[in-house]
């Protein structure tokens, strides 16, 4: 299932990227959707940067002394990155019936000019805690909430490759809901909707629901009102998926706190509800 929402999958590889598990499992879900998949190495351009200033030195451990930082062996060593990367991405991938490509970005300031709309932008969180708070990966994690395209967080383990589809849908924007009702039809499951106790499900959602035949199971929010009072409630529904607006999200930073273990997909509610406006619209003039 290809749609407006989604055109391709941009995974973003830093430097030093590993878990291809994680990686095949964002090429499962690509190939799924029937969307291109594009791996994009986002080099360190800070080292660069460094060398530039000729009183920086290095410490070699070896012969004990301070040097001049070498720009060109710094460039070599970023090539030789980039090029594992992109093995460790085909391998990963393998062979799909979608398009699959790869880019080298020097440096995370130049993802807005790869990225579309219409794009998710892949982010796996590191292997090892203590990566989280690099300043490579938070650079990232910035670049890519800067960005209107849809933000897919993956995390180190999956819980599970199967099982439903969850929306989190505070108040039924509908942007949510639609687009998890659309992945679940795509990957043949059913649907769940986390909404605030008692608000009913939008009637034209049902009727999709049921023209795309998704079984459709609704679960009320903890009349706590926190932001992710949810979360429990979902660990028990052993969904595959959860999707969600930004519209509650704070620091991107917290994100990595919500995944235990479960894909994260983050859409843009804005943009969700006027390509749904365009949608109808479109229909009602046919």
């Amino acid at each position: 299932m290809s749609s407006w929402r989604f055109k391709r999958m941009v995974v973003g590889l830093p430097q030093g990227m590993g878990n291809p598990s994680a990686v095949q499992a964002v090429a499962d879900l690509a190939e799924f959707l029937q969307i291109d998949l594009l791996g994009a190495f986002i080099a360190d351009s800070a080292l660069r940067d460094l060398a530039e200033f000729p009183a920086m030195r290095e410490l070699r451990l070896l012969d004990q002394q301070w040097w001049p930082l070498d720009i060109e062996q710094i460039s070599r060593e970023i090539e030789q990155a980039a090029e594992l990367a992109r093995q460790r991405f085909a391998q990963s991938v393998g062979n799909r019936s979608i398009k699959t490509g790869f880019d080298v970005l020097a440096g995370t300031g130049l993802l807005a000019s790869l990225v579309d709309p219409g794009d998710i932008v892949t982010i796996i969180e590191p292997s090892h805690p203590g990566e989280s708070i690099t300043r490579q990966f938070t650079a990232l994690l910035d670049a890519v909430f800067e960005t209107a395209a849809a933000i897919l967080v993956v995390p180190r383990r999956i819980a599970r490759v199967s099982g439903p589809i969850m929306a989190l849908a505070g108040g039924f924007d509908g942007g949510s809901i639609r687009v998890a009702l659309e992945i679940a039809a795509a990957l043949r499951e059913r649907l769940i909707v986390v909404a605030p106790p008692g608000a009913p499900l939008p009637s034209d959602i049902a009727a999709d629901a049921r023209q795309l035949g998704v079984a459709i199971e609704q679960l009320a929010e903890s009349p706590a009102g926190a932001e992710t009072s949810w979360l429990p409630s979902a660990s028990r529904s052993l969904e595959r998926l959860r999707v969600i607006t930004r519209r509650p999200l704070g620091d991107p930073s917290q994100l990595l706190l919500l995944l235990h273990g479960v894909p994260l997909l983050v859409i843009d509610a804005k943009r969700a509800e006027t390509a749904e406006s365009k949608d109808d619209a479109k229909f009602s003039s046919a």
